[in-house]
């Protein structure tokens, strides 16, 4: 601290030194000329048209260098700091994923929930985008209730209120859908410690794959999801 101080101080004595400087060299300057003119006007050597010209330019010349001046000094003293907001690494990878999601999802209907999803952890976002492609296309096909959307592009059976087409929970926005499912795919990743889809079957086949279409169906569910899981993962 105390070096910085020193350093602050010699940049301070040398902007005052050099603006002293400068203003005595001005004033040198606009002597001379001041004389010049009295001289001039004395001698008669001067219209009193060539005396409003000098003048001008005298004024236009005190003027530019006033401003160079200024300029010159603050660039040197007092330079502008760049505030530049540096993200943290979250916030960067956060940025990464929506990304990732958008290129990959676009022109489908669940691409409109891609700032929620981006807002997960990258795993968990990763299979909400699996699933989705396996279960509905990303939303080209969805339940529906009353002809409205439900929101529900991933299968997802839980009893509510509102039951859309087939059987399936119906949501009230995208946000409430991404969030709910979100939240059943990150605790069965963390039930399951699941390294691939084959370790969440039970979202396609619940307790029994037997009754779902069979073990053969559901290893091809899980292929399907995993190829799509790990265009984000990886």
């Amino acid at each position: 601290m105390p070096k910085l101080k020193q350093k602050l101080k010699k940049l301070i004595d040398k902007a005052k030194s050099q603006k002293t400087a400068y203003f005595k060299l001005l004033s040198q300057k606009l002597n001379l000329i001041a004389e010049n003119i009295k001289n001039s006007i004395k001698l008669g050597g001067l219209s009193e048209h060539q005396a409003k010209s000098l003048v001008l330019i005298f004024l236009i010349a005190f003027t530019g260098f006033v401003i160079l001046f200024r300029q010159y000094y603050s660039d040197n003293f007092f330079p502008q700091k760049n505030y530049v907001e540096k993200k943290n690494p979250k916030e960067i990878e956060k940025e990464k994923l929506r990304k990732d999601l958008s290129i990959l999802v676009k022109g489908h209907p669940i691409e409109m929930m891609i700032p929620y999803i981006a807002k997960k952890d990258r795993v968990t976002a990763a299979y909400l985008i699996g699933i989705a492609k396996k279960e509905s296309n990303w939303g080209k096909r969805h339940p529906a209730l009353a002809g409205q959307d439900c929101y529900n592009y991933w299968g997802f059976r839980a009893q509510r209120e509102r039951m859309g087409s087939g059987g399936h929970t119906c949501f009230d926005s995208p946000r409430e859908a991404v969030d709910v499912v979100s939240r059943r795919i990150a605790e069965i990743i963390e039930r399951n410690d699941a390294q691939s889809a084959h370790d969440m079957l039970v979202w396609k086949c619940g307790s029994d794959c037997s009754v779902t279409g069979g073990q053969r169906d559901a290893d091809k569910w899980a292929l399907d999801v995993d190829f799509y899981a790990e265009k984000i993962l990886n």
